[in-house]
């Protein structure tokens, strides 16, 4: 059997990594191959860092919601263990200083709860690449596509419809309002939306226990929260939608935590596009997983 015999729904595991992957969809609209979105946040991250050095008082203090220069775009596309390199003249990379921590807090009972609150170093400057967690096989299997960014129109220019969208060439990348079925008046800027999320419990995910800093045996079926969207929040160049763990999405406006790429206590749930010829296993596992097979012919 092979990926593309899986239904919408269907879960994968690359077994390198033992990453758990959800298939969205075959041959969506403009990508190639078979969509894939993990099942859960694996990582909690800014999506980009203040920039000290740039005049923009606003992207010095919060950094830059235009997802081709984040630095998460950059993280998630590379192999490499000294992944960042500047994106532009002002960049800066996600270190310590230059990212706000916060504060990480689920909202499912029972995790609310002072134990279920963490706190920890979420900077991802020396963290490895993304893609040096799976196997050469299984990155060698990831269809590069161009993924839509919405760009905000300029000031005093007339458009007849949305903006036309800037194309980053990306193996992973963060989910579009959109694709997930929000922001019908940019489908088509920024993607279509994936047939996955017509089910909205598919929106809903928990952290890896290794996103908050838990052992692997931690348990927390119930729990959930934000994580991140490439979207950018119209006319703002500082703020970036969230989805969040009551099944809404939004710029959280009105809150103090989640809507600036500097803050580091929002979820990173990539997406991807697999090749559709990739074997998977016959039958899947007692937990209900499919596995991805490489040099099985």
């Amino acid at each position: 059997m092979i990926l593309k015999d899986l239904p919408i729904g269907a879960k994968v595991r690359e077994p390198k990594s033992s990453v758990v992957f959800l298939v969205a969809d075959h041959n969506h609209t403009a990508y190639t191959g078979t969509a894939l979105v993990t099942d859960c946040a694996i990582k909690l991250a800014s999506i980009d860092a203040a920039e000290p050095d740039n005049p923009d008082e606003a992207k010095k203090e919060f950094g830059n919601n235009f997802y081709p220069l984040s630095n998460i775009h950059q993280w998630l596309n590379s192999n490499q263990s000294d992944w960042y390199k500047p994106a532009h003249e002002f960049d800066a990379p996600p270190v310590l200083e230059n990212i706000d921590q916060g504060r990480l807090d689920f909202y499912d009972v029972p995790f609310y709860s002072e134990e279920a609150k963490f706190i920890g170093d979420f900077s991802y400057k020396d963290a490895p690449g993304f893609l040096t967690w799976f196997s050469r096989e299984f990155v060698d299997s990831i269809c590069e596509v161009n993924v839509p960014c919405y760009v905000d129109p300029v000031p005093g220019e007339i458009h007849h419809g949305p903006p036309d969208p800037v194309y980053v060439r990306s193996r992973a990348f963060l989910l579009s309002a959109p694709e997930m079925g929000f922001e019908k008046t940019r489908t088509g800027t920024e993607g279509f939306r994936l047939p996955l999320f017509n089910d909205t419990r598919m929106c809903v995910v928990a952290p890896t226990p290794a996103a908050i800093g838990k052992p692997d045996d931690y348990v927390y079926d119930d729990c959930s929260l934000w994580y991140w969207l490439r979207t950018p929040i119209l006319g703002s160049a500082t703020t970036a939608m969230i989805y969040n763990s009551d099944h809404r999405f939004g710029d959280y406006n009105s809150s103090p935590t989640g809507r600036l790429p500097v803050r580091a206590i929002c979820g990173i749930r990539p997406a991807l596009n697999l090749d559709s010829g990739v074997p998977v296993s016959d039958e899947p596992d007692t937990l209900g997983i499919y596995t991805l097979l490489f040099g099985v012919e």
